[in-house]
């Protein structure tokens, strides 16, 4: 590349996409750690104070042009070197302490946050070169968007000014070329890249005049549906209480409304997943189609079940486990369960359904989330082959999981979690149960 490596850019990209507090703490953190095989008497008595120097001037977009010292201050390598390049210096002294939070409060936020995402546009959107974004990948283009955001937010008004505008219609303009489906056929893609609070928080004119086009009217209409904010059944029929507790429901009624499917289902999916409490954010609905569906493309769906990760504290009286990690895809097992019957759920639904499993990469994108090496064989047991996740791409892969057995019930990895699951939801599996039974005997 003319202007940087690509390997700068990327650290460019990252740190626009960071809250100052995010990147304050990321820099603090690599600057620790250079000390951990080192004697602790070598350290400065000032190192967060020189620390957090080098954290106000990556936050404040500050790049070799910015100063003298060479430093792009953009990854862990730059503010370890720069560390050591400043507690050498006579000029830094305990008396020169700087507190994280009040040199954070002190910083200008809006401006920090405009100045590294230009930063970053004028290396991938420069004057008579377009080769600069052919390597930029989805996630990094989600990434700049999250940035965007917190600068609009920076604004304190509802109302986004023609600078931060320009700014969105840059970067949607570099998703664009990297999904063309965008621009061509699919705008509604978009979903499958981005999550969906961070696209409704950007302003509406920056989708067309960022190179979104819409081939019809309908295709229109569903975008701003979906962008508009759906109401999910699983709003009502949950209630969030303490990460252990068992969550009461009521069964709900069918949920059969016409809409293309896999927007909604990835939308209802990552609407779960942020429930969870657990490190994965993981969250699943099942659906199979309906007596009404002719169509091939499936329009007509009915969601049975739904889940997230979350801990489930467990009863030591009946096991010598304090908690279960409960999977997105076996917390939606027992909800379809609860909600549909065990035996419709194992002759009917499971046989005919589908699971769509969503993993949230924190605000902003998406990560691969196949069934994990206990989810597989859980699914496989209670008769549910086809699987659909996202990818980091913002492309969706669909699976055939292998011959289904109802015979892994007995499975330890299979049997505990549901059982567990089934407790939560107050409900017994008598398939579950028996399977456990022989697999003591």
């Amino acid at each position: 590349l003319i202007q940087s490596t690509m390997t700068e850019i990327t650290d460019l990209i990252h740190v626009a996409s960071l809250s100052n507090h995010e990147l304050f703490t990321e820099v603090i953190a690599a600057i620790s750690r250079c000390f951990k095989s080192r004697n602790k008497k070598e350290r400065p008595k000032n190192w967060m104070s020189i620390a957090v120097q080098i954290a106000i001037s990556a936050a404040e977009g500050q790049n070799n042009n910015d100063n003298n010292s060479g430093y792009c201050n953009a990854s862990s390598s730059d503010w370890v070197e720069h560390f050591h390049v400043l507690s050498r210096s006579s000029s830094n002294d305990a008396s020169t302490d700087v507190k994280f939070s009040e040199a954070l409060s002190l910083l200008d936020a809006k401006e920090c946050y405009r100045k590294r995402l230009n930063n970053v546009l004028e290396q991938l959107l420069p004057p008579n070169n377009n080769n600069n974004n052919n390597n930029l990948t989805v996630r990094q283009a989600a990434g700049l968007i999250r940035g965007s955001v917190l600068l609009s937010k920076e604004e304190g008004s509802d109302i986004i000014n023609d600078n931060v505008r320009d700014i969105q219609i840059s970067v949607i303009k570099l998703l664009v070329k990297i999904m063309p489906q965008l621009g061509t056929s699919s705008p509604c893609d978009i979903f499958l890249a981005v999550q969906l609070p961070l696209l409704q928080s950007l302003d509406r004119e920056a989708f067309t005049n960022g190179g979104m086009a819409f081939p019809s009217k309908d295709v229109e209409q569903e975008f701003d549906y979906l962008l508009g904010g759906l109401k999910f059944d699983c709003d009502s029929d949950y209630i969030a209480q303490e990460v252990g507790e068992k969550r009461k429901r009521n069964c709900s009624v069918d949920n059969t409304i016409q809409y293309h499917s896999k927007y909604r289902h990835l939308l209802e999916a990552a609407h779960l997943a942020r429930k969870g409490a657990v490190r994965a954010q993981h969250g699943a609905v099942i659906f199979c189609p309906t007596a009404a569906d002719d169509d091939d493309d499936g329009t007509m769906q009915q969601v049975i079940g739904r889940g997230w990760n979350h801990d489930y504290l467990m009863d030591r009286a009946k096991t010598n486990k304090n908690k279960v990690v409960l999977h997105s895809e076996c917390h939606a097992i027992a909800d379809a369960i609860k909600s549909h019957g065990e035996d419709v759920c194992f002759n009917d639904l499971f046989p005919k359904a589908t699971i769509f499993i969503v993993e949230l990469e924190s605000n902003f994108a998406y990560e691969t989330c196949h069934p994990c090496p206990k989810c597989d064989p859980l699914l496989r047991a209670v008769g549910i082959m086809k699987v659909i996740h996202t990818t980091p791409d913002g492309i969706l892969t669909e699976m055939e999981l292998t011959k289904p057995t109802c015979e892994l019930l007995a499975n330890e990895n299979c049997s505990l979690p549901l059982k567990a699951a089934c407790d939560e939801q107050g409900i017994t599996c008598k398939r579950l149960d028996t399977a456990m039974k022989e697999a003591a005997e």
